[in-house]
């Protein structure tokens, strides 16, 4: 959780100088022993970390897709995000000074050059934000930069001052999760050809070459700014839609690292001592999203008796093996915002209930038969997921066509309002606004239920608590406020809540000092080594 004091943002980072001391207590103790190990950053240099999941159309800041990690090895922020999801200074040389509730100003590192030989300023900062608000190239992000960004400049050649429209309690997260620095000078260059065959950042890898959606080849960095690192010479990834080939080619060693594998795959991996899997709790909510336009949709109790009639427990134990847990909060157990809600029958399974429901509003036996789809990807355990869904929903009545699709083709029609159903994996950080105003408030960015949005159901007073809610960083100072909003959004089910998916990440063990982290997907490989 982020607290700030009037002048200064106080957090207390302490992990590099935590790491140093360790390492020169560490390094005394090994002078004696070994002289191979007296790198003070990796044990062993070189290499190359070959892994899945390219999902990237470019190579550009601006892009965000999973795994997330992919984007920080070429472009660096101004803070970095470790492990325990603590911030700290990147690009930056200090965290940033809070002049007051709208304006930052940020002190920058001086001597770092993009990949491309160009200087990295304050100026750079000022025209990457830019071309996110203004939108010249298509982001997820450039809403909310646009929105809470009022202006950017730049006071000297390595200071930037943010000023803000609205208060925007998780800034600091926004600027490590979202703001990452290309170079101007090779976007102006490019123009929308920017992140196909050229792209230049300041990060620890330098792009060697690119197919979008295919593969990504990545190189050192021999100028990075942070010493020593990275430990390896390159980077490569990827796309192996099936998941059984992923988990053999790891076992052959063409692969180093896997970061999603159908949990149904798992057994293949126990007793190979050469790999290790490595486990995020509750790292992602699984949601169906409802479209309370479509006219059915749109009366409550026929949400509520979807809701009653599907199990997401089922899925937790039949594709997932295990690894998950139910839903008990409209947070993840890790998040800081955590409450258990005091009631969890309305989103329990109850058949009866759901029967009884679906005939209040004209559907079952003497009534209409209720068709309705639902879309979700095309991998193994998603048509699996779809089965259980039809099933369930089968048992009280409900006729439901699962669409097997691709994800792009999902998300283009959740957020076009062209669908009834969806089946979504949502990845929300540390902040409450992730899982509160973008998915309730009829502003929210994520809001596909087009609850509370025109056209869509409608109750006013989760506006007035989601936008009470994004004020504060603190979940103390609104728990009343969380807790009433949990109680109506599972009242109102604009989503049915199925559960929390763990991640797994699974590696050679030759591979050193990889991390899995607490949120799929952001794992920083610049310590990384290889040992073979």
């Amino acid at each position: 959780m982020l607290k700030f004091c009037k002048k200064t943002v106080h957090n207390s980072y302490k992990i590099q100088m935590q790491n140093t001391v360790r390492f020169f207590v560490l390094l005394g103790l090994i002078a004696f022993a070994s002289p191979a190990f007296a790198d003070e950053i990796c044990p062993k240099r070189g290499g190359i970390l070959k892994t899945v999941d390219m999902h990237y159309k470019k190579v550009d800041p601006t892009q965000r897709e999973n795994p997330f990690y992919f984007m920080p090895l070429v472009y660096d922020s101004l803070l970095d995000t470790n492990a325990d999801l603590s911030l700290s200074p990147g690009l930056a040389e200090a965290m940033p000074t809070q002049v007051d509730k709208l304006t930052y100003v940020f002190k920058l590192r001086k001597g770092i050059k993009f990949h491309d030989g160009t200087d990295f300023d304050a100026e750079s900062v000022v025209y990457n934000v830019e071309r996110l608000k203004a939108g010249k190239v298509i982001s997820a992000l450039t809403g909310t930069w646009k929105r809470f960004v009022k202006r950017v400049s730049a006071t000297d050649s390595h200071t930037v001052k943010f000023e803000l429209n609205e208060e925007w309690p998780s800034f600091l997260w926004g600027v490590a999760s979202s703001l990452r620095i290309g170079s101007p000078t090779l976007m102006e260059k490019l123009g929308m050809d920017y992140g196909l065959k050229e792209a230049a950042g300041t990060g620890p890898f330098m792009l060697d070459s690119f197919k979008p959606k295919k593969t990504i080849k990545l190189v050192r960095n021999p100028n990075y700014y942070r010493k020593g690192e990275p430990c390896l010479d390159g980077f490569q990834a990827q796309t192996i839609k099936s998941g059984k080939v992923r988990i053999l080619s790891l076992k052959k060693g063409d692969l180093d690292v896997i970061n999603t594998f159908p949990e149904s795959q798992f057994p293949q991996l126990k007793g190979d001592n050469n790999i290790i899997v490595d486990e995020g709790k509750a790292s992602t909510l699984t949601l169906l999203p409802m479209n309370t336009r479509h006219p059915a949709l749109k009366d409550k109790r026929v949400r509520q008796a979807i809701q009653y009639a599907v199990n997401g427990k089922e899925l937790i134990d039949n594709v997932y093996r295990g690894a998950g847990v139910e839903v008990e909060s409209i947070f993840p157990p890790w998040h800081p915002a955590f409450m258990k809600a005091a009631d969890l029958s309305p989103i329990r399974q109850n058949i009866e209930k759901a029967k009884d429901l679906l005939k209040q509003a004209g559907y079952g036996p003497g009534g209409k038969v209720l068709k309705l789809s639902l879309e979700t990807g095309s991998g193994g355990a998603h048509v699996q997921r779809g089965v259980l869904i039809q099933a369930q929903l089968k048992a009280v009545g409900i006729e439901l066509e699962v669409k097997n699709i691709s994800a792009g083709q999902m998300f283009s029609n959740m957020r076009s309002g062209k669908y009834q159903l969806a089946l979504w994996q949502m990845l929300g950080g540390p902040t409450m606004k992730d899982y509160t105003w973008n998915l309730y408030s009829g502003d929210g960015g994520n809001n596909v239920a087009f609850y509370n949005k025109e056209g869509g159901y409608q109750n006013p007073k989760v506006n007035a608590l989601t936008n009470a809610i994004v004020a504060t960083e603190d979940a103390m100072a609104v728990q009343d406020k969380i807790k009433e909003l949990q109680e109506i959004v599972f009242e109102d089910v604009p989503y049915i809540f199925l559960n929390f998916r763990n991640h797994r990440t699974a590696r050679r063990s030759y591979v050193k000092n990889f991390q899995t982290g607490k949120l799929k997907g952001r794992e920083d490989i610049r310590r990384v080594w290889i040992d073979k």
